[in-house]
């Protein structure tokens, strides 16, 4: 097990300057003099508020925000060590901010000073990273989709529970102030009689690279998830059946626009539209009301609300980063033991639901949920 790095400051030898980068065998020299030991999420943390210590996998365009959050933020973690792929980056990143980089994330994960770990890979190496996290007795972060499939979702589930691991799906449009508003005044709207989401996104720009972990995920695993919990979330019920249209520009391509209409137990119909297909971005979620109507927007930060005599009403939704709030969020509930405030069954639940409608466009007809 090797890791490279550029040694902390305060541990630079004079002659220092003059080696780019060091590598080091750990057989061969003794942990304690680079890490700081810690005990593991499984034994517990101490009282005292030292920040979490947060390795990260997966340093890509959207893990680069992670990054940058928890160097640039007080979210009560401490970034140490990071895991990338790209070996050249990799070394950049870890030389610009004095981390640990550990180009294998088995390395990475046998850290011992690492309490705590934020998986952002693409979905297809989920599973076997999450579930060697948990092995190792880490807090673990998991950015959605939770699995490629409620199959491998369930694994990472069940493992999470019998090791009685920290565990939290990132499902972070539940922390978009426009939501959170939309939610506050719910209520008002009187009985619901439907709710319809949107997120259209703009078409990817041509790639030669067909067979890359990002061109082979569809609409729906790439963003649709947060439109499935999210019916969850506002409805505060859960789903009774899927109905799925799916569009693919040829039968060999994941899907690139899906029609989906949600049942819940209740009986209330919820619309989904989900596509890559135009130009833009529109985000949106309605609720239609027997007293009025709500409209949010998180991409534009606006909520109005619509009311008897067409009386308009616009609530003020600052922008907010919610990458910093869902880590905190996290670091939190490992410091204080409480339940994360989104599970790893929450994120089994968008994949069951994803799951759903790929089988109900397969057959034609709706898929009916236990």
């Amino acid at each position: 097990m090797a890791f490279l790095t550029k040694p902390r400051i305060g541990r630079i030898p004079r002659h220092w300057w003059a080696i780019p980068y060091v590598l080091f065998t750990l057989d061969e020299i003794p942990l304690n003099l680079f890490f700081h030991h810690s005990r593991s999420i499984k034994e517990g943390t101490s009282a005292n508020m030292k920040p979490i210590s947060i390795g990260l996998i997966g340093v890509g365009q959207h893990g680069s925000r992670y990054l940058q959050h928890l160097l640039s933020v007080k979210t009560g973690g401490e970034l140490v060590a990071i895991s990338r792929r790209n070996m050249e980056e990799g070394f950049r990143l870890a030389t610009k901010y004095s981390l640990r980089f550990y180009p294998n994330y088995h390395d990475l994960l046998a850290d011992s000073a690492i309490q705590a770990v934020l998986i952002v890979t693409p979905p297809s190496l989920n599973l076997p990273i999450a579930l060697e996290a948990i092995q190792q007795g880490k807090g673990v972060l998991l950015e959605k989709p939770l699995a490629l499939n409620q199959i491998q979702g369930r694994q990472i589930v069940e493992s999470a529970n019998k090791a009685r691991i920290p565990f939290m799906t990132a499902q972070t449009l539940r922390y978009e102030p426009t939501i959170q508003k939309l939610q506050e005044i719910a209520s008002s709207l009187g009985q619901w009689q439907y709710l319809v989401c949107n997120m259209r996104f703009q078409t990817r720009p041509a790639s030669p690279e067909k067979n890359t972990s990002r061109n082979n995920v569809g609409v729906i695993m790439e963003f649709g998830v947060h439109l499935l919990d999210l019916v969850r979330v506002l409805t505060q019920d859960e789903v009774h059946s899927v109905s799925a249209d799916i569009d693919r520009p040829a039968v060999q391509d994941p899907e690139h626009r899906a029609f989906i209409k949600l049942i819940t137990r209740r009986g209330l119909p919820c619309y989904l539209d989900i596509s890559r297909v135009s130009q833009g971005r529109v985000t949106r979620a309605e609720i239609m009301g027997s007293q009025g109507q709500a409209l949010a927007d998180w991409t534009t930060n606006t909520l109005q609300k619509i009311s008897r005599g067409n009386e308009i009403s616009h609530y003020p939704c600052a922008s907010s980063a919610t990458l910093v709030q869902v880590l905190r969020d996290f670091c939190q509930a490992i410091r204080s033991g409480s339940p994360m405030p989104i599970t790893a069954e929450d994120g089994l639940r968008a994949v069951e639901l994803a799951d759903a409608c790929y089988r109900s466009a397969q057959i034609g007809k709706p898929v009916f949920l236990n």
